[in-house]
């Protein structure tokens, strides 16, 4: 059985569960029973519509067209063969309280200007050593160090933005369940499955019983 997907956009998030879909934005909760649900459909895009019994419409927004479509797929897959005619009379909004503001963003923007600074420093001091001692030799190699080090610091930022770019533009997002735990380091395994009914593992750290997992359907 294909995990439970989770369609995220700006954000929103909008989630499967057996019996319902629950759309969240920053403001309210929205809970659609699936027995209510008429249809779903996309153009393609990054939105998802979806048609109530008595007609009533309810939008959801994903990342990427190729999660909004798998999104689709699955919660088609899911409707019940009987429909409930009250529509909207089963829907249950709930207002929620504002979340404050992701801090992760500034930590980054702290941690790119500290990198920037020591870069410029070095720079400034491999100038001075250069107009003041010449080009020794001890100097070049003692530099061979921090290049070294700079180039493999940048080959982990290229792959990890790469990586990034892939799960922005077709990542998929599904909760996965916890499997197991290696005695040697203590990391946490969870299992999930895709949407071509494929079981993967995911390694990472312990977030309890059940996380969610974000991967690119082309290296799943």
């Amino acid at each position: 059985m294909v995990s439970a997907q989770i369609l995220l956009g700006d954000d929103a998030e909008t989630v499967l569960d057996a019996d319902s879909l629950r759309l969240v934005t920053c403001g309210r909760r929205t809970d659609i029973p699936l027995a209510v649900i008429q249809e779903a459909r996309t153009d393609g895009g990054r939105e998802v519509v979806i048609v109530l019994t008595d007609g009533a419409m309810h939008r959801a927004h994903g990342g990427n067209a190729t999660a909004t479509t798998a999104f689709v797929t699955a919660l088609t897959a899911a409707l019940p063969e009987q429909r409930d005619p009250a529509g909207s009379a089963r829907v249950t909004i709930t207002a929620l309280d504002q979340p404050e503001k992701h801090k992760l963003a500034a930590r980054y923007r702290r941690r790119v200007a500290i990198a920037g600074a020591l870069s410029l420093a070095y720079l400034a001091y491999t100038i001075w050593v250069g107009a003041t001692r010449g080009s020794d030799v001890l100097i070049v190699i003692a530099g061979a160090l921090p290049l070294v080090i700079g180039l493999l610091m940048l080959s982990i930022a290229v792959d990890d933005t790469l990586i990034h770019l892939a799960l922005k533009r077709r990542g998929i997002t599904v909760f996965a369940t916890f499997d197991f735990r290696t005695k040697k380091d203590g990391a946490a395994w969870y299992k999930y499955t895709d949407t071509e009914g494929v079981e993967h593992n995911h390694r990472g750290r312990n977030r309890g019983p059940r996380t969610r997992v974000t991967y690119d359907p082309k290296e799943p």
